[in-house]
């Protein structure tokens, strides 16, 4: 999620919960033009909002119907982008629901398309790791990325995906307050078990694929809360 987008996100919050824009009984808002002038920004980026705070639950859009609030009274939520460090477990808990079943789903209806997407992201893992270059560690983050985010596009669950995009930008802010060291990173741990999980999707072994991506979350567990404790956090 940019900055951008979330604050105006959290400003449409704000305006929701004190009341600047008027909800109806039924718990409908107004129309998006209204909103946008209350806001003063463009209809699009009203809707980037908008889908920020349906992505929290907070907000249904009804086909031909219009924008409703899924309650009356809008509970307390932080936004990715406030979490601190320190909340990376917790991400991690969430990560630990959704990831190993979604690994199961695909490793029992993946396409070959499907292989070849996360595959490619393996290749292009192991391509960085060997080149050694100055930049690999931006470069992996990165690619751990795609291939965690293909693994949940590949279980064909748009839902899945969405509430997946809020925890992995959740987690992504968080993270970039950690400072590890070259050493502590462990590139070629990290890509065994990518490889790993791999391997079991593309061999249709759902069970062995829910089991190591879990394996791999409570690894990733295990080396964040090293990091954090030696950052100075407490955990």
């Amino acid at each position: 999620m940019t900055d951008r987008r979330r604050a105006l996100a959290k400003r449409l919050y704000e305006y929701l919960e004190k009341g600047r824009i008027n909800v109806s009984h039924e718990g409908k808002l107004p129309s998006e033009r209204d909103m946008a002038a209350a806001l003063g920004v463009t209809r699009p980026l009203l809707r980037q909002a908008i889908a920020v705070l349906e992505a929290f639950g907070l907000l249904e859009i009804r086909d031909r119907q219009g924008i409703f609030m899924q309650q009356h009274e809008l509970p307390e939520i932080v936004f990715p982008g406030d979490w601190p460090p320190s909340m990376m477990l917790e991400i991690f808990q969430v990560r630990m629901m959704i990831e190993p079943e979604a690994a199961r789903t695909v490793a029992e209806n993946h396409t070959a398309e499907d292989i070849r997407k996360i595959g490619d992201s393996i290749q292009q893992m192991a391509a960085i790791i060997e080149s050694k270059r100055e930049d690999m560690e931006s470069l992996l983050a990165k690619w751990n990325r795609i291939f965690h985010a293909q693994i949940m596009a590949a279980t064909k669950n748009q839902f899945l995906c969405r509430i997946y995009e809020t925890v992995s930008q959740a987690y992504e802010t968080a993270s970039t307050s950690l400072v590890f060291r070259r050493e502590e990173l462990r590139f070629d741990e990290i890509f065994s078990e990518h490889r790993r999980i791999f391997e079991a999707i593309e061999k249709g072994n759902g069970d062995l694929a829910a089991e190591i991506v879990l394996e791999h979350m409570q690894a990733s567990v295990k080396r964040a809360s090293d990091n954090l404790v030696s950052s100075g956090f407490r955990i």
